[in-house]
């Protein structure tokens, strides 16, 4: 979907996704030690933005690119899409950080913040493959409440695999914003003032 939400924190930020970010995406999806858990592409930038061209028609999608917010460098890739009618809830995906980047939590953070204070929805919730068990541990980490097991929920390689799906709803958002920041702030190692949390 074209849209022109941005969205900074201390040391990364989120910006949309353009065709310029084609052969960054394609990089990061053939790479062998993040796309175990990914659905194969082709690999040809090409390809890649002809689906970021058709991206860009449909509504209801937030993709993004995670950057350092000071030098601009990309970080990886993470979404919002799905979106209910009613904006009751929407899935976060898309989430590929490149190999040895502090982003994970900053982006996470991030992408909640989109949907629930940008957005308004409702709820936000994840699918992650059961086999994927640092993201797994991540979501429960965060704060995310495991709801589901939904099995063959996704084909990768051929096989089918289950998916573990994790929940946030809009009234947990503020007190598990306020405890990320405060270790998204001391992650940084800046005396900053924190933002309304």
């Amino acid at each position: 979907m074209r849209h022109n939400i941005s969205l900074n924190c201390l040391r990364f930020r989120l910006r949309p996704v353009t065709l310029e970010d084609a052969a960054f995406i394609v990089q990061l999806r053939k790479n062998p030690l993040l796309n175990r858990f990914l659905h194969e592409i082709s690999g040809s930038v090409e390809d890649q933005a002809t689906w970021i061209e058709r991206y860009l028609e449909r509504s209801g999608d937030y993709y993004f690119m995670v950057e350092d917010a000071h030098s601009g460098e990309a970080h990886g890739t993470i979404g919002l899409y799905e979106m209910a009618d009613d904006a009751s809830e929407v899935l976060f995906g898309r989430w590929i950080i490149r190999r040895g980047s502090m982003a994970a939590l900053e982006s996470a953070w991030l992408i909640y913040e989109v949907g629930f204070t940008l957005l308004g929805v409702g709820s936000i919730y994840t699918l992650a493959l059961a086999q994927n068990l640092p993201v797994i541990s991540f979501h429960d980490s965060f704060g995310s409440s495991r709801v589901a097991l939904i099995a063959g929920r996704y084909s990768v390689r051929g096989e089918l695999h289950s998916a573990v799906k994790h929940r946030i709803n809009a009234a947990d958002w503020p007190a598990i914003r306020a405890r990320h920041y405060s270790t998204i702030t001391r992650l940084a190692r800046v005396d900053l003032k924190p933002v309304n949390v």
